[in-house]
């Protein structure tokens, strides 16, 4: 159990059917002091259900589109994730991005559907959930594309150098840190995170995978997202307290909830 009145905002998460109970996660994250929870869907049938989730669950809000690993199942069309992104409830696009590690599908369609979806955010007046994994350069000039016409973004899980933090706060980014930041050997994450400005920080696990020291090898879950907080707050010499309320003001002012 967390201090009474800290208050977390996991930013980036998801669900998968038929293993999560997600009013069990979403009690056990109250209960330790995470008052508002973003999902993040990867293909359209999550995006659904998350924005079905945002309507009837406090505290929870849902971001659509399509994973970079998930093109298979992309018909093309942006017109249902254009309907959901505008309904109550829903505050970003994305999961989106760029995926050459897993490389699942060719790069040039994974740069055309990005950027359609880029298009989409900026048409919405929405900030974009960016994936860039081995692909930071292709994402960053999409990006800059963007943010020229009005849009806004946050790099979800960032694993980035300070370099490319200077880079990327010119844009106007936010980054997202997730459970990483607690491993023995993310030195780099660390350094990125001392690197960047404190309004531009938002606390994320995406969970189910990437659980936090001292939870890693368990399956993670939106709780865990008090471990990153803990971390960055070490980083940043903040108090857990400061950690909570400035990520969570951050997040909330950012995604339209303040």
């Amino acid at each position: 159990m967390e201090p009474t009145g800290i208050r977390l905002f996991d930013t980036h998460l998801h669900l998968e059917p038929g293993i999560d109970d997600v009013a069990a996660l979403l009690a056990t994250a109250r209960a330790a002091g995470v008052g508002r929870f973003l999902f993040a869907g990867t293909g359209l049938a999550d995006s659904r259900a998350y924005v079905e989730l945002a309507g009837r669950e406090p505290g929870v809000v849902a971001a659509v589109g399509v994973h970079p690993g998930d093109l298979g199942e992309f018909d093309g069309s942006l017109e249902p994730f254009r309907e959901l992104a505008q309904q109550a409830g829903c505050v970003a696009i994305g999961e989106v991005g760029l995926d050459y590690y897993r490389d699942r599908f060719p790069r040039d369609r994974q740069r055309e559907v990005f950027r359609r979806f880029l298009e989409l955010a900026v048409e919405l007046k929405l900030p974009a959930l960016i994936h860039g994994r081995e692909a930071m350069a292709d994402a960053e000039a999409l990006l800059r594309e963007a943010a020229a016409a009005g849009g806004r973004f946050v790099l979800h899980s960032f694993a980035g150098t300070p370099a490319e933090v200077e880079r990327f706060v010119a844009l106007g980014a936010c980054f997202g840190v997730s459970g990483m930041v607690t491993f023995a050997k993310a030195e780099n994450i660390r350094a990125a995170v001392a690197a960047m400005p404190a309004e531009r920080i938002l606390l994320e696990t995406d969970s189910p995978w990437l659980a936090p020291v001292p939870h890693r090898g368990r399956r993670n879950q939106p709780a865990y997202v008090a471990a990153v907080a803990r971390a960055v707050a070490d980083i940043k010499g903040w108090s857990f307290a400061e950690a909570a309320a400035r990520t969570t003001a951050n997040a909330e002012r950012f995604f339209g909830l303040a």
